[in-house]
């Protein structure tokens, strides 16, 4: 079934009004608020997804599950658990979107992939060291820098699945995801520089690209008719 115009555009102005909503918290109201107001906003993509979606493949389900797990650790970052849970609960979120594109990571490798996958490990991973580097004085155990190391890993991981998932099907569906996971690494990045070093005007940037992906996400689950063609076209891969 293809998602009618409606819903899209409904999605649309609910993503715009979020925003808004979002910008005006960070501007205005101190740090609980702020990271209330985006835990509220998440909810409402979620709800939102869970009300229009009849079907619901589990692995999306389980990622949303675990960003908003996520939003309950932000609300106390400060404490010990709180960044470990806010870390532990991203990279399983990150991991189980990961799992839902695995199926198209199989076909059509070549040697010029191979070499930009490379290059685009070597990028990431520098940025990770660089990051982890700034947040480790930061850091109150040494668990939490597993925890920040594996969070950066597990978002390398998507990274490199939605390069690839794009490259093979090379559909509208699949560059929307590239341009979701995009958004999770500009938000995550400014997420780390604002709080670590202290940054704050980043955290619009955080929170812009935060809503933006979280919409995008929405939006691709609601996709009925673009899984069912990936569904084809996988089949035709085989």
């Amino acid at each position: 079934m293809r998602p009618s115009p409606q819903r899209v555009v409904k999605l649309e102005w609910l993503t715009v009004i979020l925003l808004i909503v979002n910008f005006f918290a960070t501007y205005s109201f101190e740090l609980e608020t702020f990271r209330l107001t985006r835990m509220i906003s998440l909810a409402v993509l979620v709800l939102y997804f869970l009300f229009h979606k009849r079907v619901k493949g589990l692995l999306l389900v389980m990622a949303f599950a675990f960003f908003m797990s996520r939003e309950v650790g932000y609300q106390f970052f400060e404490s010990l658990w709180g960044t470990e849970w806010y870390m532990a609960s991203a990279m399983l979120g990150y991991l189980f979107l990961f799992l839902d594109r695995l199926p198209f990571i199989k076909y059509g490798f070549s040697i010029w992939i191979i070499v930009l996958a490379l290059i685009l490990i070597a990028a990431t991973l520098t940025i990770l060291v660089t990051l982890g580097e700034l947040a480790r004085p930061n850091l109150n155990s040494h668990a939490e820098l597993i925890f920040f190391y594996g969070y950066g890993i597990a978002l390398i991981f998507l990274i490199l699945a939605a390069f690839y998932y794009n490259h093979v099907l090379n559909s509208t569906r699949s560059l929307l995801y590239t341009f979701m996971v995009f958004g999770f690494m500009m938000s995550d990045i400014a997420a780390c520089l604002a709080y670590y070093n202290k940054v704050t005007s980043l955290y619009y940037v955080d929170r812009g690209f935060f809503i933006l992906s979280m919409a995008m996400l929405t939006h691709f689950g609601l996709n009925l008719h673009g899984a069912k063609r990936e569904r084809k076209d996988l089949k035709m891969l085989r």
